[in-house]
């Protein structure tokens, strides 16, 4: 790849990348969800408010981490065995091949947990699902509207709180983004260190860590339905989503086929004992 092509590649990730941030950003303040009614009887959106225990900065923190982390790990482990990917040049400056495969992984995985947070926030917002802590922080008080006759109350008025971002968190319950982002970062991370991280020393070492992430995620869902932030069908919904996103830009953005994946467990005993295929 010629160093005009290379730089242009660079920047046009960038761009790509920022452009989903602000689109992201832009649903976050300044779209306003859909105000659904309710039920009068429905006692799923009666439970107390609860701080949650695990914040959103806090997740993204750790997955980000986690994987950013590990590629690194990796990459400079493959660099030193002679398996990374060749040298590049970029302005004159000599860049080695487990910087470059570090920048192409990491990038593919901020491009998937965009895409993935926006498509949550997109549905949280065009759905707009009573989260189930909506009567403690709204105290909804029914007017003598006509809308109301049927037993659905769709118009009501607030007296909770006047904390607008709380008044519109309530409406975004479904589905869980916290539980999306979480099983996107849990699925990325054990589809890389499957194809990439290999060690010949233990077959279970790999494993535990892959069990360990999963039920990280698988925590992080179930506190989201403790902490009376989403119903059960949310995060369920959530980890579908994270998923999906997973297993679709692993396989087909960032192509683990060019790395050599083994296709049975015959070619991956007879790679790491060195044998001819």
């Amino acid at each position: 790849m010629g160093v005009n092509k290379l730089i242009l590649k660079i920047v046009l990730d960038f761009f790509v990348i920022c452009a989903l941030g602000f689109i992201l950003l832009s649903v976050w303040l300044w779209v306003e969800p859909y105000h659904r009614g309710y039920f009068q009887d429905d006692y799923s959106i009666r439970l107390p408010y609860k701080d949650e225990a695990i914040s959103a900065g806090l997740l993204a923190g750790l997955g980000f981490a986690l994987n950013i982390i590990t590629v690194i790990i990796i990459e400079v482990i493959r660099y030193r065995r002679g398996k990374s990917a060749e040298e590049k040049y970029v302005c004159g400056t000599f860049i080695p091949g487990w910087i470059w495969e570090s920048y192409v992984t990491i990038g593919i995985f901020t491009f998937g947990a965009a895409c993935q947070q926006l498509t949550c926030n997109l549905a949280k917002n065009v759905i707009g699902r009573l989260r189930p802590h909506f009567f403690d922080v709204c105290r909804p008080v029914p007017t003598n509207s006509e809308l109301n006759l049927l037993g659905y109350i769709v118009d009501y008025t607030c007296n909770g709180t006047s904390d607008a971002s709380k008044l519109k968190d309530m409406r975004l319950s479904f589905p869980s983004a916290h539980s999306s982002f979480a099983m996107y970062s849990a699925i990325f991370f054990i589809l890389y260190i499957q194809t990439k991280g290999k060690w010949s020393g233990s077959k279970l070492i790999r494993h535990v860590l892959q069990f360990a992430v999963l039920m990280a995620a698988w925590y992080v869902g179930l506190s989201r339905v403790v902490d009376h932030m989403h119903h059960w069908g949310d995060v369920a919904a959530g980890f579908a989503v994270g998923s999906g996103f997973a297993f679709v830009v692993f396989t087909f953005v960032l192509k683990p086929k060019k790395y050599g994946l083994p296709t049975s467990w015959e070619d991956r005993d007879a790679e790491l004992a060195g044998l001819p295929r």
